[in-house]
């Protein structure tokens, strides 16, 4: 015959609820990561495209202070009150450069209390349709 030596009773009833106390700050923090990533992903989204989309109605312009017109117009109907742009002119060509700060982003406020850029940069570069004057 064949008998069950039955298993000695252990104690080891909260190992789950201690394991999932230790783990859950990580998950959490991994939670509030991806969340940031995002909201910085996506204002490099947006200034990208803004900077895209001035310089395009700048290039249509025939002067210097019509492109810089059309590029405040451009930034202000993002509804974005902290953009910094800056726009220059070559013989052919304009460039647009547009700046961010990411928006209720945990890192971006981290990497500014340290010390750190913590803006998005969007550049681009348009040939002109017209001559664009120095006026």
């Amino acid at each position: 015959m064949c008998s069950v030596v039955p298993k000695p009773p252990t104690n080891d009833r909260g190992q789950a609820t201690v394991e999932f106390a230790l783990l859950l700050p990580l998950f959490v923090l991994l939670i509030v990561a991806i969340f940031d990533v995002t909201a910085i992903v996506r204002d490099q989204l947006l200034v990208d495209l803004l900077a895209r989309d001035a310089a395009r109605h700048a290039s249509q312009s025939d002067s210097r202070d019509t492109a810089r017109q059309r590029v405040a117009e451009v930034v202000v109907a993002a509804g974005r009150s902290d953009a910094r742009w800056n726009i220059e002119f070559g013989e052919e060509t304009l460039t647009v450069r547009i700046s961010l700060t990411p928006r209720a982003s945990m890192t971006a406020t981290s990497l500014r209390w340290l010390g750190r850029s913590s803006g998005v940069i969007g550049t681009v570069t348009f040939a002109t349709e017209y001559d664009i004057d120095e006026g």
